[in-house]
């Protein structure tokens, strides 16, 4: 499935989800309002069961029989008493059967209407009149009324029972309709309970998952490399890092980054099919995880396999794109150690590789832990250092190998810490450029330098080395110009020279400061030429002022052929282009006079001088009495 489609895919489970929950919130409510009939179906069941008009009736029955049989007894006067016992409580007793619904609606209420009123003219003869045979009458008239007050009796009880009955049917209804109400409720709630819990499944997935590569991410590897099923077993962590991944992304796009992340993922997993886990850590950063039996010796197969298909370029939207990875490895013996410090110890052997060269890997060892220290405090350090007066400048001579007379000097930077002693510039350059303390660097180095400039006669001039990082700065130029006014020399004095490594990771940037600078009037210079895979396209995009031959040709010069080639060809294409050529690494008479042979006009090396002093540097111009020769070169 896509990523696009995948996307989509919570959508569609959020609107069943919220479909489930309407619809279970209003069999919810159904149930409640069923409930609530229920309820009132009972009360009715208990009402008509605790109210029971049959009662009254038969009750209000046997009372007017009493009533009837006290007036017919002819009683003696002094029993009237007796009678007003009866008829009082019988004219109660009528009063409770008035209020009784089933009066009018079985159409009995004219004959309880009538009996009122004989019951009010006994009630006015009792008061009025003692004449027993008054009396008499009175319940001879009641007779008749008796079998219909009976009647009464059973319409009552068939009504009771036919109002609980109903009331039984609809609460039966009722009920059935709330145990379908239930049992609906259940398989909605189960089939949400489902969702949820597939949804969390695929939540916790998306969340333990790289979504560009499709790997376990950073934290997915943490959950596994701390779970219970490899504690107490031996294993090993690789952590590998796309080299020069930034230039990439800056070139190519990013679009065309993903994609080599994408293809670099696929690699990986058929490098290492042993491991127990790939994962994507962030950025171009990723590790494996290797457990059990001969992790230590599996995992270092992996990383040489890894290099091996590093080897195959990627082909990148048509084009071939050649990447190389550089990695760090760390065994456990499963005991002492925990998984942190393990990806830790993986983590420093990958520094150290990067230190020690790219495209390569290195195995933890103890003492890496002591050289990453030493390289925390050198950074710690650095940005103290120009406060503290700790850096100079050395100036090696850069001769005509015609004359051998001196024509400018390259400044190299040294640092001399107060506790470590002389560090040297391949140790701390590299932490200035990570930790972003080059810029400030750089332009004390450019400021030293023409400083120095300013002290010789004004035909010599002075070599700045200018880092990839350093020509990423937009002040840079300005900063050039502004140090160059200050000290009062000219701009054709200052040579900036640049690696090809620095124009390769910055490219367009790098050469549009150089147009810059160079408008400004500045010489730039290739240094190392050759060493690179991009210096001839560099030739074409940039007019260069002079290049610089990389020392390793001119030490392997006198016994390899090849290099001996390589210069006459360099020399060759400088003088086409109208460049200079300088040198490097000149230490014995007979490199000299093969690089004379070859046309290479300049030259600095052990032969000439070793780095001097700002002091050393003077007395040197002093001595040749160098003062005002043209600046040619």
């Amino acid at each position: 499935m896509s990523v696009r489609a995948q996307s989509h895919l919570p959508l569609r489970h959020r609107h069943v989800r919220i479909g489930l929950t309407m619809i279970t919130g209003a069999l919810a409510l159904v149930a409640v309002v069923c409930s609530a009939l229920a309820m009132r179906y009972q009360e009715r069941i208990v009402e008509a069961s605790r109210y029971n008009g049959t009662f009254d009736f038969s009750q209000g029955a046997v009372e007017l029989l009493r009533l009837q049989l006290a007036l017919e007894r002819r009683p003696q006067p002094n029993q009237i008493s007796e009678i007003n016992l009866r008829y009082g409580i019988f004219n109660n007793r009528l009063k409770v059967l008035k209020s009784n619904p089933i009066l009018k609606e079985a159409g009995y209420l004219p004959m309880v209407e009538n009996l009122e009123s004989q019951i009010r003219e006994i009630g006015e003869t009792l008061a009025g009149s003692r004449d027993i045979a008054v009396l008499a009458q009175q319940g001879q008239r009641l007779t008749p009324i008796v079998p219909s007050l009976m009647r009464l009796v059973s319409v009552s009880h068939a009504r009771t029972g036919d109002v609980i009955l109903q009331n039984q049917q609809e609460l039966k209804l009722i009920s059935a309709i709330l145990y379908s109400i239930i049992l609906a409720l259940v398989a909605f709630g189960a089939i949400l309970i489902t969702l949820v819990f597939r949804q969390n499944g695929k939540l916790d997935e998306a969340v333990r998952t790289d979504a560009l590569t499709g790997l376990s991410n950073r934290l997915d590897f943490k959950s596994v490399i701390t779970s219970p099923a490899i504690r107490g077993q031996a294993h090993s962590v690789i952590v590998i890092d796309v080299d020069h991944f930034k230039a990439l992304n800056d070139t190519l796009g990013h679009d065309a980054g993903d994609l080599l992340l994408s293809d670099l993922s696929r690699r990986l997993q058929r490098a290492a099919p042993d491991g127990r886990l790939v994962a994507r850590m962030g950025g171009d950063e990723f590790a494996i995880l290797y457990s059990g039996p001969d992790a230590d010796r599996r995992s270092t197969a992996a990383c040489e396999r890894i290099l091996s298909i590093m080897r195959i370029p990627f082909l990148i939207d048509g084009r071939e794109i050649h990447s190389s990875v550089t990695m760090g490895l760390s065994h456990s013996g499963g005991e002492g150690e925990t998984s942190d410090e393990l990806y830790k110890n993986a983590d420093i052997a990958l520094y150290i590789s990067k230190t020690e060269g790219r495209g390569r890997f290195r195995a933890f060892r103890p003492d890496m832990k002591h050289a990453l220290m030493r390289r925390q405090k050198l950074q710690a350090d650095l940005g103290e250092a120009i406060a503290r007066d700790e850096f100079f400048l050395l100036f090696q001579p850069i001769v005509d190998l015609a004359t051998g007379r001196t024509r400018g000097f390259e400044a190299l930077l040294r640092w001399q810490h107060p506790e470590l002693g002389l560090i040297p510039p391949l140790e701390f350059i590299s932490i200035a450029e990570e930790s972003g303390q080059i810029g400030a660097i750089g332009r004390w180095v450019v400021e030293a330098a023409c400083r120095q400039a300013a002290r010789w006669p004004e035909s010599i001039f002075v070599a700045v080395n200018v880092s990839a990082k350093q020509l990423t700065d937009p002040r840079l130029a300005e900063d050039i110009s502004s140090c160059i006014r200050s000290h009062g020399i000219t701009a054709q004095r200052l040579e900036i020279e640049i690696t090809e490594t620095a124009l390769i990771e910055n490219d367009e940037t790098a050469v549009r400061t150089l147009h810059t600078l160079r408008e400004n009037g500045c010489r730039i210079s290739l240094d190392d030429f050759g060493t690179g895979y991009a210096s001839l396209s560099y030739l074409c995009r940039f007019p260069f002022d002079k290049l610089k031959i990389d020392r390793s040709f001119v030490r392997n010069a006198m016994q390899n052929t090849e290099s001996i080639t390589v210069i006459h060809m360099v020399c060759a294409l400088a003088e086409k282009l109208g460049l200079n050529i300088v040198a490097e690494g000149i230490e014995m008479e007979d490199q000299r006079r093969l690089l004379q042979a070859a046309s290479c006009q300049y030259g600095q090396g052990y032969l000439f001088a070793r780095p001097l002093s700002a002091n050393d540097s003077e007395q040197r111009l002093g001595s040749e009495h160098v003062f005002a020769l043209p600046l040619s070169a």
